[in-house]
């Protein structure tokens, strides 16, 4: 392996491991760590495969490479663009709005945990949308809610196991 493949591969091992060891936490951390789990990818591909079959109008073949192309690109990206849109989200809530100091709201207050899921559903829509308008040349516009409905059902997966475990 060359340098630059080492050094590649070496900073997407530590991009993984890193929301399970983070000092601070926030709900996107949960979130990033939840997605990378084996059963919300495979219920997740599954869901997403039946969307882009049906609306992009793919053979099975096609249609499952195209998911798993855009769920791997949406994975590499989204290890590093979910924790800072929760980031961002805690930044408007703690520091825009005041939310902990006039409403008693803080990190892990149901209203955080919505805007981060939301926010992960977006991000992923939008990677997954560039994705189908470069490869299958379709209109963003004409993807974006289709995708956004998978993208909600591939995320409420990692929701539910999140909820399942919460006790353990």
């Amino acid at each position: 392996m060359n340098i630059k493949k080492t050094i590649i591969f070496f900073l997407i091992c530590i991009l993984i491991a890193m929301p399970a060891y983070a000092d601070v936490i926030w709900p996107s951390l949960y979130i990033t760590q939840g997605m990378l789990s084996l059963k919300v990818i495979i219920l997740g591909l599954i869901a997403e495969l039946f969307f882009v079959k049906y609306f992009a109008k793919l053979n099975w073949k096609k249609a499952s490479i195209i998911t798993i192309l855009m769920n791997l690109i949406t994975t590499i990206l989204g290890i590093i663009l979910i924790p800072l849109s929760g980031l961002g989200a805690e930044f408007v809530f703690d520091f825009v709005f005041h939310a902990y100091d006039k409403f008693g709201i803080g990190t892990f207050h149901w209203s955080h945990w919505l805007v981060s899921y939301l926010l992960v559903i977006i991000i992923n829509t939008i990677i997954e949308g560039l994705f189908i308008k470069l490869t299958l040349k379709q209109k963003f516009k004409q993807t974006f809610w289709w995708l956004f409905t998978a993208n909600g059902i591939s995320v409420l997966f990692c929701f539910i196991f999140y909820i399942i475990n919460l006790g353990k």
